[in-house]
């Protein structure tokens, strides 16, 4: 039951880091090539966006750490041995590229950020977070469907998928928020950790 409880803080955790913090890393990213564009003293917001991008990356090999003692706390939280077994097989067998490949896929992701080239673009850093968003799963559904369904005749919206713009708009102001909330602890936290160094 202890187990149980922990791997679901963990995942809760993992979801949080990956679609508040690395997605909505995405929209900052925006909002601070806007500012950079039309402000005169590009200074302070550099330094800001030095210490976000610095964050992303540290943020990655948390993510991965989590990711992988999650996977350590389900196979421990698991009853039977047999479940054990099976579990065990999932994660080392043949297919076990399956479960492997995404989340080291996303860790790579943070990473790419210590390559200037990639920080230094807008475009690249939205197709990064744009990246946290479709997992190799979604992807393999959306290519079968088109080739399924290539036909226009065939195109049509269903209602059941129909998306509330409403609640669209608010989801994704509240991931900026979260972002900058977090950008923000961060930089102006290890601003002050440094004054205080200095001051020793």
């Amino acid at each position: 039951m202890q187990n149980k409880l922990l791997s679901e803080i963990l995942n809760f955790i993992t979801d949080f880091i990956r679609i508040d913090i690395f997605i909505g890393f995405g929209f900052y990213s925006i909002i601070y090539f806007l500012l950079k564009t039309f402000l005169k003293d590009k200074k302070i917001i550099s330094e800001f966006d030095k210490s976000a991008v610095q964050l992303i990356i540290y943020l990655g090999f948390v993510w991965l750490a989590l990711w992988l003692i999650g996977i350590l706390t389900f196979y421990l939280g698991l009853e039977n041995e047999t479940e054990k077994t099976e579990y065990y097989e999932r994660l080392t067998g043949k297919y076990a590229y399956a479960i492997w490949i995404q989340p080291i896929f996303w860790f790579l992701l943070t990473q790419a950020y210590r390559i200037k080239f990639i920080k230094k673009y807008l475009i690249n850093r939205i197709i990064i977070s744009f990246l946290f968003v479709v997992t190799f799963e979604r992807f393999v559904i959306l290519i079968t469907t088109i080739h399924r369904d290539y036909l226009p005749s065939s195109w049509t919206l269903n209602n059941e998928y129909v998306i509330d713009t409403g609640f669209l708009i608010t989801r994704l102001l509240g991931k900026i928020l979260v972002v900058f909330a977090v950008l923000c602890l961060y930089h102006f936290g290890i601003k002050k950790i440094k004054t205080l160094y200095n001051k020793v």
